[in-house]
């Protein structure tokens, strides 16, 4: 059995997050202080007590007896981006047989870094059996993955000081990725491996790979090797068979989350704001690369250089820019360098892979013997360090092709061109 303690700090808790109104919550904060100064019931102050606890207590009873019953719908997008209201509807139908008074849309377990911009929305009146649209509008201030709760359809009639609860509807899980500006260019770093060495394809040919896609018609001029003679004799004129070039070119895009732990008296003060806005920075010019790479036609294998190495390989051009920046909306720093066990995993893949592209937020010996490690197998590398708080004494090599960036230009959006 619960004991009285723990369901008095419940009930406590549901009238705080639910069922008081902002308003509601004041007049019975008044109502206390007025509680407090009847010391009789000959001191004026007593009639306002009595005053402001008549008037929630005709609310309860009021609201109770039309508490309204209504079947709730919702329609809303499960991916956002950091500061970009996300825009949702929720379908409200009256099974009760009372009209509903006063409906209202609200959110009572989502993350605090996600804002309800438009909770005051209301339907003024709903009739039993009719149905009505409540819109509502959500701003996600930092990228995550985040779990919204349901949706709570209530009503605050009469007076606008409790809520009484209706129906809810669940949500799905919310994946904010990082805001980032679109490039207007950006320099594939192409080496000396990796590159195509098939044949340059024949007239009118879709490529080299002898996987078959199709039939058109005969150019003049094609190798009567690919004519299709079956398909011919059942058309009455010469058609070819059709083969996709499999090939792809391939980058690999490794976002470093290296923040080295804080020592001495930094443990106990709050995390560092300049930190958290390089990582941000990075997560945002790394998404803005991805979508450079994308528009290019080129797969990418994106290394995320976490607590552990993770590798996301994209199988097709149509998904892999979505499943790359909702992997990025998840993307967290570590105190441990990944970039001690990255070269395995890294080099495991290389031979696939015709070009790298770095985005770090430091510089040190070990980046340094990977990068030309790399260089040296004749892959083109391009590195992006974003400047932290505590630069490197460290400068990177004048043969690298390496660029020095401000987190405050990726922020306002200066960075168009790589």
């Amino acid at each position: 059995m619960a004991q009285p303690g723990f369901i008095t700090v419940r009930y406590i808790r549901y009238l705080a997050r639910f069922k008081l109104t902002p308003y509601g919550r004041i007049l019975i904060l008044l109502t206390f202080f007025a509680g407090i100064g009847s010391i009789t019931v000959e001191i004026p102050i007593y009639q306002i007590f009595c005053a402001l606890f008549f008037l929630p207590a005709v609310a309860e009873f009021v609201g109770t007896l039309l508490r309204p019953k209504v079947d709730v719908n919702c329609q809303v997008s499960g991916r956002a981006t950091v500061g970009v209201p996300l825009q949702g509807l929720v379908y409200v139908r009256n099974r009760g047989d009372w009209t509903a008074f006063d409906l209202m849309a609200g959110f009572f377990r989502i993350d605090p870094s996600i804002k309800h911009t438009d909770a005051d929305r209301v339907v003024a009146s709903l009739s039993h059996g009719r149905e009505a649209e409540i819109a509502f509008e959500l701003l996600p201030t930092r990228r995550g993955v985040f779990q919204l709760g349901p949706i709570n359809v209530h009503s605050t009639f009469p007076f606008n000081l409790m809520r009484f609860g209706g129906g809810e509807c669940p949500l799905p899980t919310l994946t904010v990725i990082p805001a980032y500006e679109s490039l207007d260019h950006f320099e594939v770093p192409y080496g000396l491996c990796g590159r195509p060495k098939h044949p340059a394809p024949l007239l009118g040919a879709k490529g080299e790979s002898p996987e078959y896609v199709g039939n058109r018609e005969y150019v003049q001029g094609e190798a009567a090797v690919r004519l299709d003679f079956r398909a011919w004799a059942r058309l009455g004129r010469p058609v070819v068979r059709e083969y996709q070039d499999e090939y792809s070119f391939r980058s690999a895009l490794i976002l470093d989350t290296f923040q080295p732990a804080p020592t001495g008296f930094a443990r106990f003060q709050a995390p560092d704001a300049e930190l958290a806005t390089q990582f941000e920075s990075a997560t945002s010019l790394t998404a803005a690369i991805a979508e450079a790479l994308h528009g290019r036609d080129i797969v990418i294998d994106l290394f995320v250089a976490g607590p552990e190495v993770y590798l996301f390989r994209t199988p097709n051009s149509e998904s892999r820019l979505d499943t790359v920046l909702e992997l990025l909306a998840s993307a967290e720093t570590t105190t441990s360098d990944p970039f001690q066990v990255l070269p395995a995993p890294l080099m495991e893949t290389l031979d696939a892979i015709s070009s790298i592209v770095f985005v770090l937020l430091s510089w040190d010996e070990r980046r340094q013997n990977l990068v030309n490690q790399i260089r040296e197998t004749g892959r083109g590398v391009r590195v992006l360090l974003i400047r932290g708080p505590a630069p490197s004494t460290m400068v990177p090599e004048e043969s690298l092709d390496f660029q020095l960036i401000e987190p405050e230009q990726i922020a306002s959006g200066e960075v168009r061109s790589l």
